[in-house]
């Protein structure tokens, strides 16, 4: 992409990424599952987005990501932009952190923010419902490991809408 797109506009093309994962995601005939589990591409998305552009994209990208959920009528109305703002600004915050292993960053932050999102759903649905604790982690684990399977075309995606390129490897200085 061209380096001299705004960040706005970069940040506005992040959504519209978001929206087409959710699009994929969610279309009865587009239901990407693996293992039983369906892949929920969002968070790597709003990780992604903070961790390569930085705190205001993960914010945006994160407002997006719940909104589309609470739009579908999943959780507690509110909950899921408030959730995906402060996860996309905290991996946002990361960034320098990351500097040049952004690909460990996305993937430490998607599992963080989905693993913490499987656990208060858990904690909110354990109030209603007779869910056993080893489903619970076997689902979790699953959803973890593909974050991780899945964070790297994610971040390649998001790079490319960023115009970054991928950092090159530290030269070590030859021995004397």
């Amino acid at each position: 992409m061209n380096q001299k797109l705004s960040a706005g506009l970069r940040t506005a093309l992040c959504i519209l990424l978001l929206a087409l994962a959710y699009v994929l995601q969610t279309s009865l005939g587009l239901r990407i599952s693996l293992f039983g589990m369906h892949i929920d591409l969002l968070p790597l998305v709003v990780a992604a987005a903070g961790i390569v552009m930085g705190p205001g994209a993960g914010l945006a990208c994160g407002l997006a990501a719940g909104v589309l959920y609470d739009v579908s009528g999943a959780g507690i109305e509110g909950m899921y932009p408030f959730y995906y703002m402060i996860c996309g600004i905290v991996c946002g915050l990361f960034r320098g952190r990351f500097s040049g292993r952004e690909i460990r960053g996305t993937m430490l932050c998607s599992v963080c923010i989905i693993t913490v999102l499987a656990v208060l759903r858990y904690l909110f649905y354990f109030q209603f419902g007779s869910t056993g604790i080893l489903p619970f982690v076997r689902d979790m684990v699953l959803q973890a490991l593909l974050a991780v399977v899945f964070s790297p075309l994610v971040l390649a995606i998001v790079r490319a809408i960023s115009g970054r390129k991928k950092p090159k490897a530290a030269v070590l200085p030859p021995d004397a």
